[in-house]
């Protein structure tokens, strides 16, 4: 029997043995295969959605600049989803974000296409941390992160590097301004029934790492996820602060260490010490070193 995968004759042809494909996959029992073809399921699955949806963006966009809505009677390429292929108006505006993607990020969203190097939600996240960059700076931020990523570095790390190109990128600060790292302050005031209020004036270092933090993991779960962005914020600064104790990287306090939150009231103290924990050099960071040379050509302003 040939098992030689068809070449599609041509984008009809792919769509027709795309749909075959999943279709066979989603009929398919799981249970009745091993366990090392379900973990290989999982993994192209999560593969092929990195691919399709470079594959949706690209064509979106051209789509898009062709203004091809109109023919159905569309005002926008956002109502012509809505309406010709059914997604909610969250759905939509995700799928237009992607789309925009392709000429503000076209290495991220080659690295997308293909496949193996990084998945959505890592490239969701690179493109956010260098959006923040001065302009001609992204594509070689870019750049870097997807070559990072190729050399195997996880998420964790690759905020760190995003941190670090950020900081290298801003102005130099003239010598009198220096006085102003003094009036550096994080202050948590207890109210009634443990809930919190934090205030803070953060370093432009603290903040680039706090704010990659919070970008990562504040992410929206889905079209029904309905929490505005200071709730997912919230949710992405008690997520950072649990997984940092249950990676055991806190000192002890006292001889004793730190116990991890038993309840979901935890205390945001973690937070002072989330910086010095994200800047511990892992053994891919180090790997990395020459890319974070070129950090310093690139992203310094001339």
């Amino acid at each position: 029997m040939d098992t030689t995968p068809t070449t599609p004759a041509g984008a009809a042809d792919a769509l027709e043995l795309l749909k075959s494909a999943l279709a066979y996959l989603a009929a398919a029992d799981p249970t009745q295969v091993p366990t090392a073809i379900q973990a290989q399921c999982l993994t192209v699955l999560e593969q092929a959605d990195a691919m399709s949806t470079a594959a949706r963006a690209r064509y979106l966009a051209a789509f898009t600049a062709a203004q091809g809505y109109r023919e159905d009677g569309d005002y926008s390429i956002r109502s012509w989803l809505m309406h010709q292929t059914r997604v909610t108006k969250a759905t939509a505006c995700e799928h237009g974000g992607w789309s925009r993607r392709t000429g503000t990020h076209p290495r991220i969203m080659a690295a997308l296409a293909a496949g193996d190097i990084v998945s959505k939600s890592f490239a969701r996240a690179l493109c956010g941390w260098t959006d923040r960059l001065p302009e001609d700076c992204r594509d070689s931020a870019d750049a870097i992160l997807v070559s990072a990523a190729q050399m195997g570095m996880d998420l964790p790390d690759l905020l760190a590097l995003a941190a670090e190109i950020e900081a290298r990128s801003r102005p130099v600060v003239p010598d009198e301004d220096e006085p102003r790292f003094e009036d550096r302050a994080v202050k948590l005031e207890t109210t009634f029934g443990g809930a919190g209020v934090l205030t803070g004036d953060l370093t432009p270092e603290c903040a680039a790492v706090v704010a990659a933090v919070l970008d990562a993991l504040s992410a929206p779960r889905g079209a029904e996820d309905d929490r505005t962005h200071e709730m997912r914020y919230h949710d992405a600064l008690e997520e950072a602060c649990r997984r940092l104790v249950a990676a055991g990287l806190l000192p002890e306090r006292a001889g004793q260490p730190i116990p991890s939150p038993p309840t979901r009231t935890t205390p945001l103290r973690i937070t002072l010490t989330l910086t010095t924990a994200l800047r511990t050099t892992s053994p891919r960071i180090r790997a990395a070193r020459v890319s974070r040379c070129r950090v310093r050509s690139c992203c310094r302003p001339g």
